[in-house]
Formats: structure tokens, C-alpha cells, sequence
């Protein structure tokens, strides 16, 4: 069993950076046409394109879905309040 916390986060995110990059096109792309958006809902099209991309190996656990619409409201803070989220602990 995965356990979702900062520290694995920082982890996976190092190891898999295209990760957030797809996750930020994403964002932005929905940012144009709406105020708000569901992180799970970009997560599923990033699992949608990593699935195609590695030939079906590689498959993206929807679990971090929470830790990258912090990490993008957090580094762009006039997006704020675009994901809903709550305390994780």
C-alpha cells in the first residue's frame, strides 16, 4: 500500500518531473475557460496520455492528484483557490 505524504511526494515528483509539467499544460489550459477545476480530472487525462506514451506499462496513481494542485496553486499564487483542496495529514 502507496503511503501519500510530503516526503513522498518530494520523491516521486523528483523522479518523475514530466509528471508536473503535464499537469501545469493541463492547468493552465482549463485556467483559459474556467475558474475552477478538478485536479482528479486533469490527473485521469495525464493517466490517459502516460498510459498510450509507455505502451501500457506505466500507469500514474491518481493519489497525487491533491499534492500537485498545491504545489501548482502554491508556485502561482493568483491561482489560488482554482483546485479545491483540504488538509491532508
Amino acid at each position: 500500500m502507496r503511503v501519500y505524504n510530503d516526503e513522498t511526494f518530494l520523491v516521486f515528483h523528483n523522479e518523475h518531473p514530466e509528471i508536473y509539467e503535464g499537469f501545469r499544460k493541463y492547468a493552465m489550459k482549463a485556467l483559459a475557460v474556467r475558474n475552477r477545476w478538478s485536479a482528479r480530472a486533469i490527473f485521469h487525462l495525464l493517466r490517459w496520455d502516460t498510459l498510450l506514451d509507455s505502451g501500457g506499462e506505466y500507469k500514474i496513481c491518481d493519489g497525487w492528484s491533491p499534492y500537485y494542485a498545491k504545489k501548482f496553486m502554491a508556485e502561482s499564487p493568483k491561482h489560488e483557490g482554482f483546485f479545491r483542496t483540504r488538509n491532508m495529514t
